[in-house]
This record gives C-alpha cells, sequence and structure tokens, in this order.
C-alpha cells in the first residue's frame, strides 16, 4: 500500500513539473504582460515565476515586455 502512495506521489510531481514546463513555453499574451507590469503583487506566486522565467527565456516576449515597460 505503501508503495502505491509513493508511486502516486511520484506521478502527481512528474504531471505538475510537465504541465508547469508546457505553460512556459506558451508565449504570453499582451494582458498578461500588463498584468505583470502594473499588478505583479496581486498575481499568485506560481503566475509570478511562470511569467518571470518566461520572460527570462523567450526572446520575444522579453522585447514585448521591454517594450511595454518603455512606454
Amino acid at each position: 500500500m505503501i508503495k502505491y502512495l509513493i508511486i502516486g506521489s511520484a506521478l502527481y510531481g512528474l504531471i505538475k513539473i510537465f504541465s508547469e514546463i508546457l505553460q512556459n513555453r506558451k508565449h504570453l499574451s499582451d494582458d498578461e504582460i500588463s498584468e505583470y507590469k502594473y499588478r505583479r503583487r496581486s498575481l499568485s506566486e506560481t503566475n509570478q515565476r511562470r511569467i518571470t522565467n518566461h520572460i527570462g527565456t523567450c526572446e520575444s516576449c522579453r522585447e514585448r515586455f521591454t517594450e511595454k515597460m518603455n512606454q
């Protein structure tokens, strides 16, 4: 029984990691960029981390974010 709980927990962890990776690959919408710029503190910690990570790894979204910051 304990073996199945451990396996289930491990699978849940892997699914959560893979879903986060897939979300990070999707380009940010203009609304997400605006929300991050103006209401960053009201975003959940998960969304803050997702957007920060995406901006750090996606040149296209980083350029759009930089343009938004200069407006």
